[in-house]
């Protein structure tokens, strides 16, 4: 195990491998910053933002998509031009957005928090789909995490201040939700759960705030909202935020992490918060799933019905 010093987040999100420059890509989710750490030369790339950035997701293209507090952006691969997509907090200035992620059919899922108080239940998950964004879920004290397993058809998703993470089964399609149970809960000694990933095996990786580490998952093939622990992953800090698989044969795990709000005492006793982690897997990973970036050409319409 060993850690990215040079860079040092307030909060470390989004790490999302390049294996075409054998990089990880990772973003500030408390200001304007993407930074970029190649494996190979061990240099460090550090990017600026026009708009106060909260994840960011690949497409198909080589492009990019950020998800931010104005919003959603598609941007080039350098990071130096971008295009308003929509938002569909645009007209709630105590909400935005908050993780995205890419889905297997090439549609753009994320959700969105009250950016004023954390616990209420005003927290969004919504999908990117043909010109429309379209909302899927409600009730969420921020919706975090996202994570699909392929074959299972299904999709994750933390409640993250209501310390739950849900599984939704989807059609043979990706596009519409069929049921939706309670995969894992945590409790108090056990933090929230934040970012989401899942394995070559379709093992949900499930990263704890407030209690820094990764427990994970297997699935039942059967039913879903039932799991088998299989693991846990302990990191010297306090908020662990997502993890990605990446390196030549996905057996490298990146972990992003967090120094928001520790006291002194809290920062003496994890040094390393805010750094990024790379560690050996116990597990294999997959690439990330890619938004496909014809999908959407222009600024897009916003429906709130639900999906499901």
């Amino acid at each position: 195990m060993y850690t990215v010093e040079e860079v040092k987040t307030e909060i470390g999100e989004s790490p999302i491998w390049n294996s075409n420059t054998q990089s990880l890509v990772w973003v500030e989710a408390a200001g304007k910053d993407v930074f970029e750490y190649c494996t190979n030369t061990k240099k460090i790339h550090h990017y600026s933002l026009p708009f106060e950035v909260t994840a960011v997701a690949p497409c198909d293209n080589n492009h990019w998509i950020f998800a931010s507090k104005q919003g959603l952006f598609y941007s080039t691969p350098r990071f130096d031009h971008f295009m308003p997509i929509g938002d569909p907090c645009a007209n709630a200035a105590y909400l935005h957005l908050n993780d995205a992620v890419a889905s297997p059919n090439g549609e753009l899922w994320f959700g969105s928090m009250n950016c004023q108080q954390l616990e209420s239940a005003d927290g969004k998950l919504f999908k990117l789909s043909e010109q429309q964004i379209i909302e899927i879920d409600n009730g969420f004290s921020v919706a975090n995490g996202i994570a699909f397993n392929a074959e299972l058809k299904r999709v994750y998703c933390s409640n993250m201040f209501q310390r739950k993470v849900y599984e939704y089964q989807l059609d043979e399609s990706l596009t519409r939700v069929l049921d939706k149970r309670i995969f894992v809960e945590f409790n108090d000694k056990q933090g929230f759960p934040d970012g989401l990933s899942v394995d070559q095996a379709g093992n949900l990786y499930v990263c704890h705030w407030d209690n820094g580490g990764i427990s994970y998952y297997r699935p039942s093939q059967l039913e879903i909202g039932k799991g088998e622990k299989l693991g846990q992953i302990s990191l010297p800090v306090k908020h662990a935020t997502r993890c990605t698989f990446g390196g030549d044969d996905y057996t490298t795990l990146f972990v992003t992490t967090a120094s928001y709000e520790l006291t002194t005492y809290e920062q003496q006793l994890y040094p390393l918060s805010g750094q990024l982690f790379i560690l050996e897997s116990p597990t294999k990973g997959t690439p990330e799933h890619k938004v496909n970036a014809n999908s959407f050409t222009q600024p897009v319409n916003v429906r709130t019905e639900l999906t499901s």
